[in-house]
């Protein structure tokens, strides 16, 4: 039976990042839900009903290498994709990567700062710098639209602002109908820090239980 929606699950740590992805996805079409009870999310869902598993970076290694082991003898054909960092913008971009197919095109001068896009036709465009404020325990989420137009054939070059930090940010490309999520900054030593030693207090707990369709 075919579905009209794909179908995404994530299981990160940050209860505000979880539902605010959620509902992003939500509205560009997907159907979506997330957990941060990672131990009982075979229990939770029926992880046959499920297209993708987006893992959050503060899932614990060991948690991850048995959910990795575990979730494909239940569903063969379920992929597995690792989050690049929690903010909504960006896993939104990346599942849309996922399922439709890398923008083309695409390079990144981190010396210069400059991401350069070669289109072939013109077609719409949107770029959207994404960063957070590290204010544990939850991370505060920012962005700033770079490009939102209608661009001719040829190579154009964005400059990345100052705004936009040197270290923890990324960005977002949409290129007609596909898409491409790019990290431009190293992740900070205080993310690796609370990532490999899971300092961070616990997180409110969030299961969500919304329709698929």
């Amino acid at each position: 039976m075919s579905r009209q929606k794909k179908r995404v699950l994530i299981l990160g740590r940050s209860t505000s990042v979880l539902v605010d992805t959620v509902a992003m996805l939500r509205d560009r079409g997907y159907g979506a839900n997330a957990s941060n009870r990672f131990d009982q999310a075979l229990d939770d869902y029926d992880l046959r009903e499920v297209d993708l598993v987006l893992l959050g970076g503060m899932v614990p290694a060991e948690t991850k290498e048995w959910l990795r082991g575990q979730i494909p003898t239940v569903n063969p054909q379920i992929s597995l994709l690792q989050g690049l960092g929690g903010l909504p913008p960006l896993l939104v971009a990346q599942v849309e990567q996922f399922f439709r197919g890398t923008a083309d095109g695409i390079e990144y001068d981190p010396g210069s700062r400059v991401l350069r896009l070669t289109l072939f036709e013109a077609c719409p465009v949107t770029v959207e710098g994404v960063w957070a404020e590290i204010v544990p325990p939850e991370p505060i989420v920012r962005s700033m639209a770079l490009v939102d137009a209608e661009l001719a054939p040829g190579v154009h070059e964005i400059a990345v602002p100052d705004v936009v930090p040197l270290e923890g940010s990324f960005v977002t490309v949409r290129i007609d109908d596909r898409a491409s999520a790019l990290q431009i900054g190293e992740t900070p030593a205080v993310v690796r820090r609370f990532a490999a030693n899971q300092s961070l207090p616990a997180p409110t707990p969030v299961t969500t239980h919304l329709p698929w369709e």
